[in-house]
C-alpha cells in the first residue's frame, strides 16, 4: 500500500461480506493489518542468509583453489626441475645423452601427472550421465519460476512466460538445468534494478527443428562486454565471482546444447540456450 507520504508499506488486508436474509451483500467488513515491520525483518533475515551462503561459497572456492594449486604445483615443479637437469646433461662436454633421455622420461611422467590432476578437477564439474533422465522441460521451468518468484516480487519485476504447448521430453539433469534457469533469470532481474517504470522479464520456450530453444530476456541497460561474459572469473558485478555464466555454458554444452547472448530490442539483453530433443538418457 502506498502511504500519504508516497512510501510503500506492506499491509495484510482481509475482507468479508455481510449478507441479508436473501443473500445479497449489504456491507463489507475490512480489516487492514500493518505487517511492514514483520516483512522487512524477514527480508533482512533472507538477505543475511544469502550473505552467509555467498561467504560459504567463497570459502569453499578458496579452499578448492588452494587444493587445486597444491595438486597441480607438485608435478609442475618436478617438470621444471627435470627440465633444468636435462638442459645441464645436454650442455655438458661431452653431452650425456643417456642421462638426458632418462630425465626427459621423468618430465613426460610428471607432465602426465599434472594432466591427470586437471582431468580429475574437470570431472568434478562435468555432467554425469547417471543423472540424465527424460523430463518434461516445462515442469523444470515452472519449478525455476517458483524458486525465483519471491525475489521478482521484491524487485517489482513481472515474469512473462510464453511456453509452447506439446513440447517433447528431453534428456537432462533436472538440478543442473534448473540451476541454469535460476541463474539466468536472476541475472535478468538484477539487470533491471536501475530501470524506471515497468520491469518485465520474458521467458520464451519453443521448439526449433531438433532442439528446444529457451530465451530469457530483460529490458535492462544491456551488457558492456558481450564477448567476455562467459569467461571464467570475468564479472561486471561489484561482488560477483565471475563463475555463474561460465558454469551455465558448461552445463548446457554438456547436455549437447549451446548458450549465447543477444541484444534485446529495443533495449536489454537476451540469453538464449538450446536443448537437443534427441539425446540418450541414462538407463
Amino acid at each position: 500500500m502506498r502511504r500519504f507520504d508516497g512510501e510503500y508499506c506492506w499491509v495484510d488486508t482481509r475482507a468479508a461480506p455481510m449478507r441479508n436474509a436473501e443473500g445479497a451483500i449489504v456491507q463489507w467488513n475490512v480489516v487492514c493489518l500493518d505487517i511492514d515491520g514483520e516483512v522487512r525483518v524477514q527480508e533482512e533475515l533472507r538477505l543475511a542468509q544469502e550473505r552467509l551462503a555467498r561467504a560459504s561459497q567463497a570459502a569453499s572456492l578458496a579452499e578448492l583453489s588452494a587444493s587445486i594449486a597444491h595438486e597441480v604445483n607438485q608435478p609442475l615443479a618436478a617438470v621444471v626441475a627435470n627440465s633444468y637437469a636435462c638442459q645441464r646433461w645436454l650442455t655438458a662436454e661431452p653431452p650425456n645423452i643417456e642421462r638426458a633421455q632418462k630425465t626427459v622420461e621423468r618430465i613426460i611422467r610428471d607432465a602426465n601427472s599434472a594432466a591427470d590432476v586437471v582431468s580429475r578437477i574437470r570431472a568434478l564439474f562435468k555432467q554425469s550421465a547417471d543423472a540424465m533422465a527424460y523430463t518434461a522441460l516445462d515442469s523444470v521451468i515452472a519449478e525455476a519460476r517458483d524458486l525465483i518468484a519471491e525475489e521478482a516480487v521484491r524487485r517489482r519485476v513481472r515474469l512473462d512466460l510464453d511456453v509452447e504447448s506439446d513440447l517433447p521430453i528431453v534428456a537432462l539433469d533436472r538440478v543442473q538445468i534448473q540451476q541454469v534457469l535460476v541463474n539466468l533469470i536472476r541475472n535478468g532481474i538484477e539487470a533491471m534494478d536501475s530501470v524506471p517504470g515497468d520491469k518485465v522479464l520474458g521467458l520464451r520456450v519453443r521448439r526449433i527443428g531438433d532442439a528446444i530453444q529457451i530465451e530469457i530476456s530483460d529490458c535492462g541497460p544491456g551488457i558492456e562486454f558481450p564477448d567476455r561474459i562467459f569467461e571464467p572469473f570475468f564479472t561486471t558485478k561489484e561482488h560477483g565471482m565471475g563463475m555463474g555464466l561460465a558454469i551455465c555454458r558448461s552445463i548446457v554444452e554438456s547436455h549437447g546444447g549451446r548458450l549465447w547472448v543477444e541484444k534485446n530490442d529495443p533495449h536489454g539483453t537476451a540469453f538464449v540456450f538450446t536443448m537437443p530433443v534427441e539425446m540418450k538418457a541414462a538407463a
